[in-house]
C-alpha cells in the first residue's frame, strides 16, 4: 500500500453514524472544548495533556457534538481543526499517544462518517493532505493493530482499518482481510471479554463498531462474515436487557448513559428474535413493569484492569418513568478531573445503602505515588434473585413487563462482613402497572462471629448509614414532613415515604454527564438512621401520587 498513490476519494458518500451532543457543539463553535476537566482554547490540538484527555482530544470524537450543531459555522470549525492536524502530523509516529493503534482508529472513523464536514469547499488539492493521512493511518493500522490490548482498544483499531479500507477508493484489497480479522478478532474475545469491565456503555460502543462495518460492508457489496453477525446477534439480548423505557443505558462503572439513539440503532442491526437475556446481564439485574425500568447491580465490581474504573456500587439501582430518568447514579467522573473521578467511583454517588464514611468496595488503602486508584476490597458474595417454595434462591426473573404480578427481586452482599461483621439485603417490589416501588433495605450480623464483629465495630451511640437515591437533574424535589414530594417535567407528581424507623432528608447532588461541560446539580434522598443491635430494616415506597 505504500508503494500506490493516495486514494483518489470515496467510493461511496460517507453519512454520520454517530451524533453528539448540540450544546457542546456550540462550546466549540464558541472557541472551548471541555475534556477530562480541562478547557481548551484556541488551537487546543496544539497543547499537551495528561494521556486519557489527549486519547479524547486526538480520536476526534467532539467532531459528533459539532455534527449535531450542523450550521456552516460548525462545518468551518471541524475543517479548520481537522486540517490544521494534519498540517501538524505529517508522517505517523509510532511511539505518539496520538499514533496509538485505538486511537489511530477511533480518528479514521470520526474523519470518515464527517467527511461532509471536512471536505466542502476543498478542491482537489486542498483535499490531497486529508485522504493522504487516512491511507497513512491504514498503513499504519495494518501494522500496529495487534499491538492494541483484547477489547474495545482492538475493535477500534480493526474497525477503523476496516471501514477506511472499505470507504476509501483503490484499497478494496485490504477491505475484506481487515473486516474478516475485525471479526475473528471479536468472535475470539467473545461476549465475556466485551464486557469485563462491567460498564454498559462500553458493550454498546464495542457493538456500535461491529455495527458499523457490517453496515459499511453491506453498503460496498461485501459479504459480513458469518463471525460478525453472530457475535453482534450475542450482545443484543445482554444490552436490551440493559435498556431503560427512555432508551438509554444504566450509568455503571464508568460508562456513562450512551450516546442518544445509538443503543436502538445497534439493537435493530442484530438478527434474531428481540428478547433479553435470562437471569443477570453483565451482573445487573432488571425489573420492568408497565413502562417502568429499574437495573441493579447484582454483582460485584471488576477486578483486572478494569478495576482502575470500577465503582462502588453494589445492590445501587436506576430507576426510569417512560421517557423520564427518576432515580440514577451520579454517573462517571472521569470526564470532570481528577477529583471527580475519585469522588464518583465511591458509595455516596450511587442509590445505594452506605455505611457512615464507608463504601462497599474500597479504594487500594496502601497506594504508592503515581499508582492507580482501584478497588482491592469487594464484597466477596453477592447474589440476587428471587426465593422458590423451599426458600431456595433462583436467578432473577421478574417475567414480562406486562405480567399483572408484581415483580420482585431479593439481593444482598457482603461488603461489610470483614470490617463490622454485617451483611446488607435489599428486597424490591415493582407494581404490575409500574407506578409503584417498595423497597426494604437490612443490615444484619447474621451468626455469632458477625455479631462479634460488630460488637467491637459499632460505636456507643450507633452505627450511622445513609439509603441514597440521586434523582435526576430534571425533577423538582420538596420536602414536606417525612414526604418527599417529586414533580417529574410532564407534571406528574410521585411521592417518596417510609416507615418511620430513620429520618429522610434532602442533600445537594450532581449529574455527571460527559456530553456536559460541568456537572450538572440535582438533588437527592437521604434515609438516614442508626444501628443499634445486631440488626436493622428499613422500609420505603417511591410510588406515583394516588397509586398506593
Amino acid at each position: 500500500m505504500n508503494d500506490t498513490p493516495s486514494p483518489r476519494g470515496f467510493l461511496r458518500r460517507p453519512e454520520p453514524k454517530a451524533i453528539g451532543h448540540s450544546g457542546r457543539g456550540e462550546q466549540i463553535i464558541e472557541g472551548k472544548l471541555h475534556l477530562g476537566g480541562l478547557t481548551l482554547t484556541g488551537e487546543f490540538l496544539d497543547n499537551d495533556m495528561p494521556a486519557s484527555v489527549a486519547a479524547e482530544l486526538h480520536g476526534f470524537g467532539w467532531l459528533d457534538d459539532l455534527a449535531a450543531v450542523g450550521s456552516p459555522r460548525a462545518r468551518s470549525v471541524a475543517q479548520h481543526h481537522v486540517l490544521h492536524w494534519l498540517k501538524r502530523h505529517r508522517v505517523p509516529h509510532a511511539d505518539a499517544p496520538e499514533w496509538t493503534p485505538a486511537i489511530a482508529g477511533r480518528r479514521v472513523l470520526h474523519w470518515i462518517f464527517h467527511a461532509g464536514m471536512i471536505l466542502p469547499g476543498l478542491d482537489r488539492d486542498g483535499a490531497e493532505p486529508y485522504f493522504r493521512s487516512l491511507d497513512q493511518h491504514l498503513t499504519h493500522l495494518r501494522a500496529t493493530w495487534y499491538d492494541c490490548t483484547d477489547g474495545l482498544p482492538r475493535l477500534e483499531a480493526l474497525a477503523g482499518l476496516a471501514i477506511g479500507a472499505m470507504s476509501l477508493r483503490d484499497r478494496q484489497a485490504v477491505a475484506r482481510p481487515a473486516l474478516i480479522a475485525l471479526a475473528e478478532e471479536a468472535d475470539a474475545m467473545g461476549v465475556a471479554t466485551l464486557s469485563e469491565s462491567r460498564a454498559p456503555e462500553t458493550l454498546l460502543e464495542a457493538m456500535a463498531l461491529l455495527v458499523w462495518a457490517q453496515e459499511v460492508a453491506d453498503e460496498a457489496g461485501l459479504e459480513s462474515p458469518a463471525e460478525l453477525r453472530a457475535i453482534i446477534a450475542e450482545i443484543a439480548p445482554i444490552l436490551r436487557s440493559l435498556r431503560h423505557a427512555d432508551g438509554s443505558l444504566p450509568s455503571f462503572h464508568g460508562g456513562g448513559r450512551g450516546a442518544a439513539g445509538r443503543l436502538d440503532r445497534c439493537l435493530r442491526a442484530a438478527e434474531g428474535a428481540a428478547l433479553p437475556v435470562h437471569g443477570l446481564a453483565m451482573g445487573f439485574a432488571r425489573m420492568a413493569r408497565g413502562r417502568t425500568t429499574l437495573i441493579l447491580d447484582a454483582a460485584p465490581p471488576p477486578g483486572g484492569p478494569a478495576a482502575v474504573r470500577a465503582h462502588a456500587s453494589t445492590l445501587a439501582f436506576e430507576l426510569t418513568v417512560a421517557r423520564q430518568p427518576l432515580i440514577v447514579n451520579s454517573g462517571p467522573g472521569d470526564g470532570f478531573g481528577s477529583l471527580w473521578a475519585k469522588a464518583s467511583r465511591a458509595t455516596p454517588c450511587h442509590s445505594a445503602l452506605c455505611l457512615e464514611g464507608l463504601s462497599s468496595s474500597r479504594l487500594n488503602p496502601n497506594r504508592q505515588e503515581g499508582e492507580p486508584d482501584i478497588l482491592t476490597e469487594r464484597p466477596a458474595l453477592v447474589w440476587a434473585g428471587d426465593c422458590d417454595a423451599l426458600g431456595n434462591l433462583t436467578p432473577p426473573d421478574c417475567g414480562p413487563a406486562h405480567s399483572t404480578e408484581p415483580a420482585h427481586l431479593l439481593s444482598g452482599h457482603d461488603g461489610w462482613l470483614d470490617s463490622h461483621g454485617l451483611t446488607h439485603l435489599r428486597e424490591l417490589w415493582l407494581a404490575p402497572d409500574g407506578v409503584a416501588l417498595q423497597g426494604e433495605d437490612s443490615l444484619a450480623a447474621l451468626d455469632a462471629s458477625a455479631q462479634s464483629q460488630l460488637d467491637r465495630a459499632r460505636p456507643p451511640e450507633g452505627l450511622g448509614f445513609d439509603i441514597r437515591f440521586h434523582l435526576h437533574p430534571d425533577i423538582e424535589a420538596r420536602q414536606l414532613g417525612q414526604v418527599i414530594d417529586l414533580t417529574l417535567p410532564t407534571g406528574e407528581h410521585w411521592q417518596f415515604s417510609h416507615d418511620g424507623v430513620g429520618q429522610v432528608r434532602l442533600e445537594a447532588s450532581c449529574l455527571l454527564d460527559r456530553g456536559l461541560a460541568e456537572p450538572r446539580p440535582s438533588r437527592q434522598i437521604v434515609l438516614t438512621a442508626r444501628l443499634q443491635g445486631r440488626a436493622i430494616q428499613i422500609g420505603w415506597t417511591l410510588a406515583r401520587s394516588g397509586a398506593r
